[in-house]
This record gives C-alpha cells, sequence and structure tokens, in this order.
C-alpha cells in the first residue's frame, strides 16, 4: 500500500524563559492511502506539536524543526518554502482544528470564511464559490444551509461549528486531512454525528486521515492503525485489533485499564497511571515511561529501547520485550499487577 505520508525522525523543540523544552523527539510514521491512523497519548505527549510541523505551523520565534523529514507526496516539507507550504496547506493538507471558537472568526459569516480557501487555491468566480460553499455545508449535515452561510459562528451550536470546521478543510478536496481532537466537548450523540460525517467523507473521497485524540473509543470506531506517544515519543503503534487486542507496552496497557468499560463489574476500579510524565526541558535518556512503570530495570532508566516488532506493522519500544529480559515477566506470574 502506497503511504501518502512519511515522517521520519522528527525532533521539535521549543525554547522558553526556562530553557528548551524537547515536546517532539524522534517521532516516525506513515499514512497509508485511504487510511486513519490515530495518533493518541496523554496531553503534552507531542500529539498536536507533531500535527503543527506536518503543517508547517511550528512558530519561528520560539519553535524549531531541528531533525527529521516529513515527506508528502515525495516532497520534503520541513525544507520547503514558505509559500509552497502556503499552497499546500489547505489545498492538499487540510485541518480540523480543536477549539471551532478560537478557530473561526467571529466578525466573519461563516460562508465567507469557507470561501477564503477556495478563493486561494482555485481559480473560481463568486456564484461558484457561493454555490460549492452551500454544497459542503450540505455536505457536513448542516440543515438549511443557505442560511447558515448568511450567519455568524456564534448563532450555530458546538456541533455545527465543529461541522462548519470540517467543510473548511474540505473545501479545496485534500488528500489528508489533520484532525485534532475533532471531537472535544461535543456530548456523546453530536460525537457520534462529526465521527459518522468524518468516516462517510473519507469513504466517498478515499482520504487519508490523521486523527489525533486521548479517547480510546473514539480509535476504536474509526481508525485502520494507532500511533502511541508518551512525552514526544511513539513507544508503540500497530493496527487497532493489535494495539486493543494484544498491547505490548505497558503505557499502552494502562491506558486501556484506565478507560471506563460496561463489562467493568461493581466491584472492580479503573487503574489510574500512577506518577506524571517526565519534564520535558531535561526528558529522560532512556525509557521515557520507566518512572512509573511497574516492570521498569536499571536498563530501562539509563538507555532508550529499540523497537521491537510483533508483526509486519506491529511494534512496540520496550526492554521487557529483549531476550535477555524473559525473566522478568516470569517474576510478576499470578500477581494482580501483572499486565501480560
Amino acid at each position: 500500500m502506497s503511504h501518502i505520508l512519511d515522517v521520519d525522525n522528527l525532533q521539535v523543540s521549543f525554547t522558553t524563559y526556562g530553557g528548551e523544552v524537547q515536546a517532539v523527539r524522534g517521532v516516525s510514521f506513515h499514512v497509508n492511502a485511504g487510511e486513519t491512523l490515530a495518533i493518541v497519548g496523554e496531553s503534552g505527549s507531542g500529539k498536536s506539536v507533531t500535527a503543527q510541523a506536518i503543517m508547517g505551523m511550528v512558530s519561528t520565534k520560539n519553535g524549531q524543526v531541528k531533525d527529521g523529514e516529513i515527506i508528502f507526496k515525495g516532497k520534503e516539507l520541513t525544507t520547503l518554502p514558505k509559500k509552497k507550504i502556503q499552497a499546500l496547506r489547505g489545498s492538499e493538507i487540510g485541518m480540523i482544528f480543536q477549539d471551532p471558537m478560537t478557530s473561526l472568526n467571529p466578525t466573519m459569516k461563516i460562508g465567507k470564511q469557507i470561501e477564503e480557501g477556495l478563493f486561494k487555491h482555485q481559480k473560481i468566480s463568486k456564484n461558484e464559490a457561493k454555490k460549492k460553499t452551500i454544497d459542503l455545508l450540505k455536505l457536513v449535515g448542516i440543515p438549511a444551509p443557505e442560511r447558515r452561510y448568511r450567519q455568524y459562528p456564534h448563532e450555530c451550536s458546538g456541533g455545527m461549528r465543529q461541522r462548519i470546521v470540517i467543510a473548511i478543510a474540505l473545501a479545496c478536496d485534500p488528500s489528508l486531512i489533520i484532525a485534532d481532537e475533532p471531537t472535544t466537548a461535543l456530548d456523546v450523540t453530536i460525537q457520534a454525528q462529526i465521527l459518522d460525517v468524518l468516516t462517510a467523507i473519507q469513504q466517498e473521497r478515499n482520504m487519508s486521515i490523521v486523527l489525533i485524540t486521548h479517547d480510546l473509543g473514539v480509535v476504536a470506531e474509526v481508525a485502520d492503525r494507532v500511533a502511541v506517544m508518551y512525552a514526544g515519543v511513539v513507544v508503540e503503534s500497530g493496527s487497532v485489533d493489535e494495539i486493543f487486542e494484544n498491547p505490548q507496552h505497558p503505557y499502552t496497557i494502562k491506558l486501556l485499564q484506565s478507560v471506563p468499560s460496561s463489562e467493568l463489574a461493581e466491584s472492580q476500579r479503573l487503574v489510574p497511571i500512577e506518577g506524571t510524565p517526565p519534564d520535558l526541558f531535561s526528558p529522560p535518556q532512556g525509557c521515557p515511561f520507566a518512572e512509573r512503570c511497574p516492570f521498569a530495570m536499571e536498563v530501562c532508566v539509563e538507555y532508550m529501547p529499540e523497537e521491537q516488532l510483533f508483526s509486519e506493522n506491529h511494534y512496540a519500544k520496550c526492554w521487557l520485550h529483549d531476550p535477555r529480559a524473559a525473566g522478568v515477566k516470569e517474576q510478576f506470574a499470578g500477581k494482580e499487577e501483572v499486565l501480560w
């Protein structure tokens, strides 16, 4: 299957009053044509910064892509001139932002905001732009699109605003959509509707989607593959079935254990992940999860583990899968805290 996007050893840092924050530390993944890749992890794990780097939106005032490659359809984006990145943004790569109230302009009517991208990237008349905009509003499931076209964002509900943001991202028929927490702050019913809209449009247009979220329920419903991030590193990646049914990194397992389930007995409690993520001003030299991992060994603290393959697309960075650590799992056999 052909890759539409390849990210290799991406490193992004920010200079602050307290020093350098190493937000993304060697992230690598790919996205196939027509598939959905979910990037999951706790807040602060580097998910959104990775998306911003792909879009060429890392602030040049205090941010820097220090190393790595981002190759989209054969083009290396990290070295592409600013004007060419801007030409790709919106036309080839669309982005659905996390909060529609901050990404939409409150002083502009909805129709004008959708038309902006059309006028920038396509040679199109005002009448054609208006027709296409109304068609886009229909496509994302907004009733009375002609009336909504003339309204301002504050006149719409949260679900409607999120659909408008999706319409803006889809306006120029991009082949890749980056959706950064597209269902945050929406109730369950509206969340399901938004996901249905995205899935239907993806199938219709054969789009690829990078879905950034911390909601594993959303991941299970819409994703094909999953990349699990922690402290700026991808610690595990695989298909949805592999991640949910056969997780191989302690962090992934702890994430799954902390999700509420209808099968959870009344006597059982959710299992929190003890501790806090590491300080990215001075990130650990070894496994970033070592301080919170019940299986941590000396080697985990001192050295970053290499990828251990479990299938063609499933890998985890964990010393427990090194042949020399075979006896460690046996020590925990029969105990409640055992993960495997």
